[in-house]
């Protein structure tokens, strides 16, 4: 028998209640209560859809993963279709800073944070994570094999290679972002990599 729509709702608003704890507190500091006063249903109705905490915070990181890769797509086909990939790059990390700073740095990447906190513990969130990493570096070493063919960025790495550091550098300038509540010392790290690490050499 289906779950009628309204329970499929509630799970959908625990998820995202969950998304913006998560995102804010971290694994750790985040409790189910917490989650439960968000979306003001009674704590039987979370283990109605969740095993335990972990495998919800496993829901999370996917839900989370889908979503986020389903905006940068959606930009790629329709604001950032005609910018050059360094356009594109430059755009996507831009938005980024944006919306984090829109939150007074209190939010980062969720991923990020909780790949920090509890890959090592958790089999089943370190999986998602995993592949929410492998979809993400994918999509952007689409990104630079496109600026390669353009001859855009370095052609003595591979596409995969130059997303991995990236990413890598992005992340970092993530942390960094957060103790310093500041979106400056970003775009300098990012702007370096842009225009050092990944230029042609002539």
């Amino acid at each position: 028998m289906n779950r009628p729509r309204r329970s499929e709702q509630t799970r959908v608003a625990l998820i995202e209640a969950g998304i913006e704890q998560l995102s804010i507190h971290g694994y750790h500091g985040t409790g189910i209560k917490q989650i439960l006063d968000e979306v003001s249903v009674p704590k039987g109705s979370f283990y109605n859809f969740f095993a335990s905490k972990e495998a919800f915070v496993a829901e999370v990181i996917g839900h989370y993963s889908q979503d986020l890769l389903g905006q940068l797509k959606q930009f790629m086909t329709g604001e950032g279709k005609d910018l050059t990939p360094i356009e594109q790059l430059r755009t996507i990390y831009l938005y980024s800073l944006k919306q984090y700073a829109s939150h007074g740095f209190k939010k980062s990447c969720l991923v990020g944070s909780i790949a920090t906190e509890i890959s090592a513990e958790s089999e089943v969130c370190r999986l998602e994570l995993e592949t929410a990493m492998r979809q993400w570096l994918r999509f952007f070493s689409n990104i630079f094999e496109n600026a390669q063919k353009q001859n855009l960025v370095r052609d003595d790495m591979s596409a995969s290679d130059i997303a991995a550091v990236y990413w890598a550098t992005w992340e970092g300038a993530l942390i960094k972002m957060k103790m310093s509540a500041d979106t400056q010392p970003v775009k300098k790290i990012m702007e370096l990599m842009i225009g050092t690490l990944l230029k042609n050499k002539e």
